[in-house]
């Protein structure tokens, strides 16, 4: 197998997943027609939120905005373990119609 050959298989794969790409999708603000990618992308969002505030509440010196911060925090902790259960449903119907195909 020459590298020409690798190089065009490692392309068509990187082409085949691209859509996957979070990195991608936040640049060109696309969310897509794939239920999984857009919720997944708001979930990464939200964790990214999540990890801002938690940094801001670790250097606040109020302790009732630290309090009301972790508190907001936990409730976003909350509600992103519901949508893990929807995220494993979603890729276990996308693997699922990939092995059909």
């Amino acid at each position: 197998m020459s590298v020409i050959d690798i190089l065009t298989r490692v392309d068509s794969i990187c082409k085949k997943y691209d859509r996957y790409d979070i990195d991608k999708q936040k640049d060109s603000n696309i969310s897509g027609d794939d239920a999984f990618a857009r919720l997944y992308a708001a979930v990464d969002a939200d964790i990214e939120a999540a990890l801002q505030k938690a940094e801001t509440a670790s250097k606040e010196k109020n302790r009732a905005s630290a309090v009301a911060i972790n508190a907001e925090i936990r409730r976003t902790k909350a509600r992103l373990v519901e949508e893990v259960p929807k995220l494993q449903r979603l890729a276990m119907k996308k693997v699922h119609f990939h092995l059909i195909l």
